[in-house]
C-alpha cells in the first residue's frame, strides 16, 4: 500500500513540475504531459481503491 502511495505523490508532483514548466515556457507539450500525469494519477487512484474493494470483499467469499 505504501507504494502506491509514494507513486502516487511521485505522479502529482511530476504533475505539478510539468505545469509550473507550462507557465513559464508557456511550450503547450508541458502541458500534454502534465494531464497525461494526472490520467497515470486517476488510473492508480482507480487501482488503489479496487485493491482495497477486493480485500475488503475476500472476508465476505
Amino acid at each position: 500500500m505504501i507504494l502506491f502511495r509514494w507513486l502516487f505523490l511521485m505522479l502529482l508532483l511530476g504533475m505539478a513540475l510539468c505545469l509550473a514548466a507550462y507557465t513559464i515556457t508557456g511550450h503547450p507539450a508541458w502541458r500534454q504531459r502534465a494531464v497525461q500525469l494526472l490520467r497515470w494519477s486517476v488510473v492508480l487512484g482507480l487501482g488503489f481503491f479496487g485493491l482495497l474493494i477486493l480485500r475488503r470483499a475476500a472476508v465476505f467469499i
